[in-house]
């Protein structure tokens, strides 16, 4: 599993990852609310459970929300504060990319998520190697086991 774009591979998307610039959950920065690398894992670790039995060809509104909402919460818990800025910004990308999905999505919308310039696909890359690096642990399949 690839966790570059949350929403592209981590599954779909999974792996991969995502905020919106509305100054939302991203707790990367300002130190005082952001996560450690512990609980930026779990929730990263989370977001892959949250949706991992999901299938979108059978309900691929329910899907969505589902990624939607995930999303949410890992926004909500936001980055550590050590987070690269371009890591940072491959994060914000990728939340954004998955709540901007329109609920009324086909197939063909969802695995365009993927589709990015190349100086955003660079921001994914940090992304991905950020998370490699720091919760190697995520790599694995989506299981009950404890969250790292």
């Amino acid at each position: 599993m690839r966790l570059g774009l949350l929403a592209g591979s981590l599954v779909l998307v999974a792996g991969g990852a995502v905020a919106c610039g509305d100054g939302g959950g991203s707790g990367g920065g300002d130190g005082a609310d952001a996560p450690s690398a512990k609980e930026f894992c779990g929730a990263l670790t989370d977001f892959r459970d949250d949706f991992a039995d999901a299938d979108p060809a059978k309900d691929l509104k329910a899907y969505i929300q589902t990624l939607k909402d995930a999303a949410d919460r890992l926004d909500n818990v936001g980055t550590p504060e050590d987070m690269p800025a371009d890591a940072q910004d491959g994060f914000d990308l990728t939340v954004k990319k998955i709540k901007d999905l329109p609920d009324t999505s086909t197939l063909d919308d969802l695995a365009g998520i993927s589709e990015v310039s190349d100086e955003d696909q660079s921001k994914l890359d940090a992304l991905d190697e950020y998370i490699s690096k720091t919760c190697p642990d995520l790599n694995g399949e989506p299981d009950s086991s404890e969250s790292p």
